[in-house]
């Protein structure tokens, strides 16, 4: 599927930003929408063959309006005997928030939010997981800066608490270089653009509507890494509370809703003109030419199975931000991942062929 910012927030400690999310009311943060079909005789499971009652409700933490406006466009939820409400949040330790507040039954973010969720023991577990395909996030130097060792002593900017914090440790790593060697300028994913443009920071970790952007009006600014180039592999995770995978009926719905979600990815890949149109133009408020740019520079999706190598990654992203002095001391992610969990999720990823 296409990419958004999967993550946000410049706060590395969800606890306080649990916080700060039960204590406010704003609908800036968070906003409740639901995309409902017709009543439709109940469906079964394909993994666990019990059947999906009619009338459920499904509570699912989005970002960036992007998988409410990816299953109105495919239409991947017609002929759901639930109702899918779509909880819009700012940022994946946002989404946190929500887990901790009890607001959404399944929710998508980034590698860090979803170790800090293991970090702040909240009950979920990771029920899907996808790789970008392409270069969806990129650590881009302004012109005069060709390489990664360059960097030392230097202003870079990436937000404290995100993935991208992960993918520009990663990338720094590759050169010997860890977060102390560089002046790091914190600011919200929706600055890092920015501060390059004004001079405030000398590279920058930016997603590819900010890459485009920049290179528009600096041509000879150098691509020094992509989130495709650093090792271990960044995935992106769909974490869904203890509870509700423990309810049978529940249950049966985030599996079907996980086949969907699989199901719609596939169709936005086939229909990129239309997927450009209605989420780049018509949400994320791009021109149409720059949509093109952005889809072509990468960002799509690839379901994986979890196994070993999610789990591995997700644990070198705590190991690194250790090691780098991001976090005063790791902690084991293990808890995120149930194994039987993993083999029904497995099951939906065999049973479901992907588009390339």
């Amino acid at each position: 599927m296409t990419r958004p910012r999967l993550v946000a927030g410049a706060c590395a400690c969800v606890a306080a930003l649990v916080v700060a999310a039960c204590g406010t009311g704003s609908r800036s943060s968070a906003t409740d929408r639901s995309v409902t079909r017709g009543s439709v005789p109940a469906a079964v499971d394909a993994v666990t063959g019990h059947a999906i009652r009619s009338g459920l409700e499904l509570n699912i933490g989005d970002q960036d309006q992007f998988l409410e406006t990816l299953f109105k466009a495919s239409g991947a939820l017609t002929g759901a005997s639930y109702k899918a409400n779509f909880v819009e949040f700012d940022s994946g330790p946002l989404v946190d928030a929500g887990f901790a507040a009890k607001r959404i039954d399944i929710g998508f973010m980034g590698d860090l939010p979803a170790s800090l969720a293991a970090k702040s023991g909240l009950p979920v577990e990771a029920v899907a997981a996808f790789l970008p395909i392409g270069a969806s996030e990129y650590l881009l130097a302004k012109p005069g800066i060709s390489a990664i060792a360059q960097l030392k002593g230097r202003p870079v900017a990436y937000t404290t608490g995100t993935s991208e914090q992960a993918f520009a440790l990663r990338a720094l790593a590759t050169a010997g270089l860890t977060q102390k060697d560089v002046h790091q300028v914190n600011v919200s994913l929706q600055q890092l653009g920015t501060v390059l443009q004004s001079g405030a920071a000398d590279a920058s970790v930016v997603s590819v509507e900010q890459k485009v952007d920049y290179q528009q009006s600096h041509p000879g600014a150098t691509v020094l890494a992509t989130i495709a180039s650093v090792q271990p592999a960044s995935y992106a995770y769909l974490l869904g509370t203890r509870s509700a995978i423990a309810d049978p009926d529940k249950l049966a719905v985030i599996d079907d809703f996980t086949h969907r979600l699989i199901e719609a990815s596939n169709w936005e890949k086939a229909h990129p003109a239309q997927f450009i149109q209605d989420y780049y133009v018509t949400v994320e408020h791009q021109t149409t030419a720059n949509a093109r740019l952005i889809l072509s520079a990468g960002g799509s999706y690839t379901f994986e199975p979890l196994g070993a190598a999610e789990q591995t990654a997700l644990q070198n992203v705590v190991d690194l931000m250790s090691s780098a002095g991001a976090i005063p001391t790791a902690y084991r992610i293990s808890p995120l991942f149930d194994p039987a969990e993993a083999a029904r999720y497995n099951q939906i990823v065999k049973g479901v062929p992907q588009s390339d």
